[in-house]
């Protein structure tokens, strides 16, 4: 049944994608971004709320409000978005449903008139995230003065106050996130204040040099409509400074830029320059925006994406990437057991939560003028109650309903898995997954091994499968026949384990030194399915004449190797590697610590505790601002636990002794 209804969402997206470009803003798969503001004219010092009046049931919203103090909002009815200065400022909205993204864009929506009657109190930083142990400037922007008094309050600043209306500057000693407020007072007695919550974020000093890096949500774009980006830089950086060639605005020091419009048609630069107490970096990625008025097709688009981590606990958010190459311009993604489950941005820049154990498939269809294509990968997604740093598990091509054997050829000596009298020395079975990103060994079902001499040898192979017979090889392992008992699971464990990187062939050469029909000579042989139906798959390829064929082509018939490999995937502990995540003291009696290292500023983390039988016995949050988390064990009783960290998608696990 999945199968059907994802042929029809197929059908539908080719069909509702097709025009996506010249369809610009209206009726887009039925998605038209609409609403309403409470007032169109205000004063300055005022608020106004929105009415989201999209019709076509939407389910993600992203506002850009230009000229407010709150400038981007993911709520359906932003409420209280206040101007302070007077002036005409336009607001964007972004929807988007399973299927399609859209969105409106009102210039001067918004009419800012003076106040010059009331105190209106404002004030600006000239930076807001820093290093521990940096200065602030602060300014008043307050309006209508003369003032007689101002009352400024620094949280976790050094001073802590000021009366001056331009305060000597303000020292921040340790990480964290703080309020600023200032009260302004008129020659009347009249006041105003105006508190800016977690405006100051202190971060601790990096200890590695910055890395730049960031995606957008969409690469493809009509023109007039908006994108947002997402910093993904490492290092900790407190200083962003954005270049947009070709949109409004040119340039942004946001970290997460949104709203960033591109009126008119051509292929556009975005640069992206990071700063931290380590140094700078600079990442341009030339032509990364396409803005046109019909789809610029370029051939049928090939879907492929990639997802970071996919070994993960309950509750943990995955974030997705679009790697489709031929420049599709619409993109329909499926989340089975995530939410959301569906989106129709290219890049998952929010990322996908995942609350519930199971393994989850991930469906990704591109289109754009050419055609259409789609992947979906099988059990991608692997989501665990507690904590598993590593699954392994082995997989095979063979039927639950077959029985491997090994068949002779028709009419001449030998076999189709092996010696035989057509001379075939290479085998190779196509493992079409994408769950596991390891192998570590292949199981070989071997009928039959005899060495014609004492140095006969066979030769195991991993080649990647992101070609359409095997071409590039990623281990191998010679091994001698001698060695190899028949009628028997042979496990050939390769010297180091094998990334893979999706799927992947798996199989084997041999050497025909002496081999005849009188059976003399080198002989192996390996277990293979039963031949199917016309209809039935074909996994095995063999390489005759130099050149590779399927066992159909070359034999007549349709099976599969009984070979099964060992495929793990490992949680991402590297993580802690890069940002020197140590815990101590281990073994412990009533405290442990966690350093986080150089993990970079505000991010969330969960950490929870289980013991050896996977039962979850205690969970704290923390934020990455602390640098060091302490965690009180006195309660536990004496033995191995696992504390498992959830830091900005990333999971960490370590274990730590209880000892008294």
């Amino acid at each position: 049944m999945k199968n059907i209804l994802r042929i029809t969402a197929i059908l539908a997206f080719i069909v509702l994608s097709g025009n996506a470009f010249s369809q610009k803003g209206k009726d887009r798969a039925g998605l038209d971004a609409q609403f309403l503001v409470s007032s169109y004219e205000i004063t300055a010092g005022e608020c106004v709320y929105f009415t989201d009046m999209t019709t076509g049931n939407p389910t993600h919203w992203q506002w850009t409000f230009e000229g407010a103090q709150t400038t981007t909002s993911n709520e359906q009815h932003p409420q209280n978005i206040c101007y302070y200065y007077p002036g005409t400022y336009s607001v964007i909205l972004e929807v988007q449903n399973g299927a399609m993204v859209n969105t409106e864009v009102v210039p001067e929506c918004i009419t800012v008139l003076p106040n010059t009657e009331t105190p209106i109190a404002d004030f600006t930083a000239n930076l807001t995230t820093i290093p521990e142990n940096s200065i602030v400037q602060f300014t008043s922007l307050s309006q209508n003065g003369p003032f007689v008094t101002y009352q400024w309050s620094f949280e976790g600043g050094m001073p802590s106050t000021s009366t001056d209306e331009r305060p000597t500057p303000i020292t921040y000693p340790h990480a964290g996130q703080y309020n600023v407020e200032l009260t302004v007072t008129d020659m009347n007695g009249n006041s105003d204040t105006e508190t800016k919550n977690f405006y100051i974020n202190v971060i601790p000093e990096a200890t590695v040099r910055p890395e730049a890096n960031f995606m957008a949500d969409r690469t493809y774009i009509a023109p007039g409509d908006a994108i947002n980006f997402t910093d993904r830089s490492l290092g900790t950086p407190y200083i962003w400074h954005w270049f947009f060639e070709g949109a409004t605005p040119t340039t942004s020091n946001a970290q997460n830029p949104t709203g960033i419009v591109f009126p008119m048609p051509g292929t556009y630069d975005v640069e992206l320059v990071i700063e931290s107490n380590m140094g700078l970096d600079t990442l341009r990625r030339e032509n990364y925006i396409t803005v046109a008025n019909t789809d610029p097709c370029v051939g049928i688009p090939e879907a492929n994406f990639k997802a970071s981590p996919r070994l993960i606990r309950s509750g943990t958010r995955v974030y997705f990437e679009n790697l489709s190459t031929n420049n599709p311009t619409a993109w329909a993604w499926e989340f089975e057991g995530g939410y959301p489950n569906t989106a129709a941005t290219a890049n998952i820049i929010n990322g996908v939560e995942y609350n519930a154990a199971g393994f989850y498939d991930v469906f990704l269809s591109v289109s754009n003028e050419c055609g259409v294509t789609s992947i979906t990968k099988e059990d991608y997604i692997m989501v665990f109650s507690g904590p598993v740093p590593e699954y392994c598990d082995t997989i095979s091509n063979i039927r639950p309903n077959e029985i491997p054997y090994s068949p002779q050829l028709s009419g001449s000596w030998g076999f189709i898995g092996g010696h035989n009298q057509q001379k075939i020395k290479y085998y190779a079975d196509k493992f079409n997954q994408y769950s596991f990103e390891r192998v570590d060994a292949i199981i070989v079902p071997v009928f039959m091994s005899q060495a014609g001499t004492y140095n006969s040898y066979v030769t195991f192979y991993i080649w990647d499968g992101n070609t359409q017979t095997p071409d590039s090889i990623l281990a191998q392992k010679k091994v001698y026949l001698r060695d190899i008992p028949s009628n028997y699971n042979y496990v050939v464990e390769f010297d180091d384990p094998v990334k893979v990187d999706g799927p992947f062939y798996a199989g084997y050469k041999i050497n025909y030194n002496g081999t005849n029909s009188n059976g003399e000579g080198d002989w192996f042989v390996v277990s293979v399915a039963p031949s199917r139906s016309e209809s039935g798959s074909n996994t095995l390829y063999v390489k005759a004449n130099d050149e590779w064929m399927t066992a159909f082509e070359k034999f007549g018939v349709r099976t599969s190797t009984a070979i099964r490999p060992v495929t793990c995937i490992t949680d991402i502990e590297d993580y802690a590697a890069d940002h020197d995540i140590s815990i101590y003291p281990n073994p412990a009696s009533n405290i442990v610590n966690i350093d986080l290292g150089s993990v970079e500023y505000g991010k969330d983390i969960t950490i929870d505790i289980y013991d050896m039988l996977g039962r979850k016995i205690a969970t704290q949050n923390n934020n990455s601002s602390e640098g060091s988390i302490e965690l009180n064990v006195g309660d536990f009783s004496e033995g191995l636990y696992f504390i498992r960290m959830n830091i900005d998608g990333h999971s960490v696990t370590e274990k730590v002794l209880i000892a008294r």
